[in-house]
């Protein structure tokens, strides 16, 4: 961690409530003429899906993860992201009206996903039996923007570490298993899904 970072931590932690809280509403303030400067929330922002990712891990996201990594540790942070990324996960699935829990219902998913997943990855189908779907994961824009700030860990925790979650919220009889990732720094992701009888 550098100089300026260690002098930013400390006094943002020597920060009391009271000047804080006198703070907060100049902030507030100039988030609304912010967006009163903007024309409209749905107008298009004439950005990649690349420029996207960027901007919404690497700018902020990821570094204050990294600066949490340094402050209680690596080990601490990484499991911590592993659990409250695996409830949220069983939460938001637990919640959702899906009428087939079967294999071909979860891989329908896969297969027509939103358009954030459809630019964020690509990748093809090795396998889609009723038993098994297995596909490979040539790109992933999670991928590149923790990569390239040295974070590959804190994405694994993050964002593909919930897939085990996502099969078992699915389906308790639905296993993934993974081989490689491109967040761990292999050539692509390999992931495998069994309906176990």
């Amino acid at each position: 961690m550098s100089c300026n970072e260690t002098a930013i931590m400390t006094s943002a932690s020597d920060v009391s409530r009271r000047s804080l809280f006198s703070i907060l509403p100049t902030a507030a303030a100039g988030c609304l003429g912010c967006a009163r400067a903007a024309h409209s929330w749905t107008e298009k922002a004439g950005m990649t899906w690349e420029e996207i990712f960027q901007f919404a891990f690497q700018k902020d996201l990821i570094p204050i993860l990294k600066g949490l990594s340094a402050q209680i540790g690596s080990e601490n942070l990484l499991r911590m992201l592993r659990e409250i990324s695996d409830w949220r996960v069983a939460q938001g699935i637990g919640r959702r009206a899906i009428p087939k829990r079967d294999l071909a219902s979860f891989a329908a998913g896969i297969k027509f996903r939103p358009p954030l997943f459809q630019h964020a990855l690509a990748g093809e189908i090795i396998e889609d039996t009723p038993q098994v779907f297995a596909y490979r994961v040539t790109k992933c824009l999670w991928a590149k923007a923790f990569r390239e700030e040295d974070a590959g860990d804190i994405g694994y925790a993050m964002v593909c570490y919930p897939d085990y979650a996502v099969a078992r919220a699915f389906n308790p009889k639905l296993k993934l298993i993974r081989t490689k990732t491109l967040m761990q720094g292999q050539d692509s992701c390999s992931l495998r899904y069994v309906m176990e009888s």
